[in-house]
């Protein structure tokens, strides 16, 4: 039941990401040839400053989510109603206080713009227009915690698909009528909220006890706010660490240069949106695994699930550093390229950054939110560090640099933790398959690149094509050399054989 669960989110999610990333590709290139590299530039930086405001959530949803797994498995009603009325009023405060910390910093925002004459008013606008979607969306989105830790996240694949098709329709047809960034903006507010008024009218359907109106005695809400104290701070930590790259690249280095990274980024959070749906898909599944407390499955699953994410991942990212300069020549134009370093940086972020989630999936349901929080601050700190000082000296791959830091010394951090004080387990089996896939992803990037150099193709259609064929071929041949032999492999074949012999029954079942 949990694997169907898991596979079912797993396909679900996948095409939904899918959908949405190629419509994402779609608006990109509107805004592009409507409003030009400004309003690029502009939207990726205060998407990344609203993303930091709402560091406001303070860990509240990880809190909760957390405690919903053990009533699920034994179909508490009554304490889950407690728990979903504790965290509806919770948002609500969020959403007002995300909203009025926004205002104060209004008037400073044209503090974050360097090099890029803009009207100030103007500026602020966009910038309100942004905190209001962001602070709206609050109101409503509560509930998809409660069916992400019942593993329905296809319910929240299909509201989010639905609505994304016609409003990224309605967004392409004002922005070539109107060239106008303040009704394309309008037009996501109204998005966002019919997303999440979506999912909170399904999530009413299937979870009737949602309008009871029990409250969490006195003692238990202490309980969970203890535990929300701490995850203020690992959620903080995620914040800066995933989204102050934009900012610190806007001050240091320019705002333009903002737009042309988030070509790369483009590219770069499409596919990330995708591949971590196997996230999405089974930690409802972790968690109940681990309720369950035998900890040396635990430790199985938790290496099968690194090298399940792992194989879709090093394919993506050998994709990206080979395909993505020639496919953004072609589509945008030079002016939105990057050098190779950043890129290869960038590409090795990716990696780091998905091939982490099976551990931080168990991290987060293991109770450790206490001692979690230290490692999150050590890795700020260093983040920050590096960030501003490789920043003033190689730009944009030194801030990109930063995060690399901090998510390797987090894992490092993080990994002892849950090995020693939870699994009460040695890691060197864990640490060694996670070095294997990093040394491996890079060796393949790197390698892709040499071969790809050798074939001087003029025509930039074929030019992506080969290079396209040619790195997956050579991630294939040194993944195979680095993990034939390893348990994981042949636990991630067998999978992918059995999942494609089921896929090829269905189709004869509806066939016949």
């Amino acid at each position: 039941m949990r694997t169907q669960r898991s596979l079912k989110n797993l396909i679900y999610g996948g095409l939904s990401q899918a959908v949405y990333s190629l419509l994402n590709f779609v608006v990109r290139f509107a805004l592009i040839h409507t409003l030009g590299i400004e309003a690029v530039s502009l939207n990726g930086l205060f998407t990344e400053v609203i993303a930091v405001l709402s560091l406001a959530e303070m860990g509240v949803g990880s809190a909760i989510v957390y405690h919903l797994y053990a009533p699920l498995k034994d179909q508490d009603e009554e304490r889950l109603a407690k728990l979903m009325n504790l965290f509806r009023s919770a948002y609500r405060l969020i959403a007002l206080a995300i909203f009025v910390i926004g205002l104060v910093l209004l008037p400073f925002v044209h503090r974050l713009v360097s090099r890029m004459e803009i009207d100030l008013n103007y500026l602020r606008l966009i910038y309100f227009l942004f905190l209001l979607q962001t602070a709206s969306s609050y109101l409503f989105s509560y509930k998809t915690a409660l069916l992400n830790a019942d593993q329905k996240v296809y319910v929240i694949s299909q509201c989010t698909m639905a609505v994304r098709i016609v409003s990224t329709g309605v967004s392409i047809a004002f922005l070539t009528a109107t060239k106008n960034y303040i009704v394309y903006l309008l037009i996501q507010i109204a998005a966002v909220l019919s997303i999440n008024i979506a999912i909170s009218i399904r999530a009413d359907r299937q979870y009737p006890f949602l309008k009871r109106k029990d409250r969490l005695p006195a003692a238990e809400k202490k309980e969970v706010l203890s535990n929300v104290k701490y995850l203020f701070v690992v959620v903080l930590s995620g914040k800066i660490t995933n989204s102050t790259d934009n900012i610190l690249i806007s001050t240091m280095v320019g705002t333009l240069r903002v737009g042309a990274y988030g070509s790369y980024t483009m590219i770069v959070n499409a596919l990330n949106s995708i591949l971590l749906q196997i996230h999405h898909a089974t930690t409802g599944s972790i968690g109940n695994l681990v309720a369950e407390g035998d900890h040396c499955h635990t430790e199985s699953v938790l290496r099968r699930l690194t090298f399940i994410t792992y194989c879709p991942t090093v394919f993506s990212a050998v994709g990206i550093y080979v395909v993505s300069t020639p496919l953004i020549r072609l589509v945008f134009g030079e002016e939105y390229l990057l050098a190779m370093p950043v890129v290869f940086v960038c590409t090795m972020n990716f990696c780091i950054y998905l091939i982490k989630n099976p551990l931080w999936a168990v991290m987060s349901v293991s109770g450790l939110f206490a001692e979690n929080k230290n490692i999150s601050v050590t890795g700020d700190i260093l983040n920050l560090i590096v960030s501003i000082l490789l920043g003033k000296w190689l730009g944009i791959a030194g801030i990109l640099l930063g995060t690399s830091c901090t998510l390797i010394v987090q894992h490092v951090l993080k990994t002892r933790l849950l090995f020693q004080r939870f699994l009460h387990l040695p890691a060197r089996a864990y640490v060694s398959l996670i070095s294997r896939e990093l040394i491996c992803c890079a060796v393949c990037m790197l390698t892709a690149q040499g071969v790809c150099a050798m074939l001087p193709i003029a025509n930039p259609y074929w030019q992506i094509v080969v290079y396209g064929v040619c790195a997956e071929l050579t991630a294939v041949g040194i993944n195979m050399l680095f993990f034939y032999r390893m348990q994981e492999f042949d636990y991630a074949f067998k999978m992918g054989r059995a999942v494609l012999q089921m896929v090829l029954r269905r189709k004869k079942r509806q066939k016949g």
